[in-house]
């Protein structure tokens, strides 16, 4: 499946990346349209120091306060490597020093 980033780039969720995520973080299972959604439109928007971008989604009424999606670009085209969920105060802690994107 793929999805439309901030910046029209295509964003592709695999198989084999979904059960990556579904595994890793079980909570996510029933959450496959919020992921590609938080790629195609993102709350917030960062770009990390090895090249990725996090996708964040200000949740309300969640398990947590956000959903991050972890997605990289090569080639022209964009696949996701995660996803999680994460706090207010983890949020704060882990992007303060990330290059903060405005997405369109």
């Amino acid at each position: 499946m793929s999805v439309k980033a901030f910046d029209g780039t295509k964003v592709l969720l695999t198989e084999e990346r979904w059960k990556h995520i579904v595994l890793r973080h079980p909570e996510l299972e029933n959450k496959f349209s919020l992921v590609l959604d938080t790629v195609a439109n993102p709350d917030e928007l960062y770009f990390d120091p090895t090249g990725a971008f996090h996708a964040l989604k200000r949740l309300h009424g969640e398990v947590s306060d956000y959903l991050v999606v972890i997605y990289c670009k090569e080639n022209g085209e964009g696949y996701i490597r995660t996803a999680f969920y994460t706090s207010y105060r983890r949020k704060a802690r882990r992007y303060r020093q990330f290059k903060k994107l405005k997405p369109s």
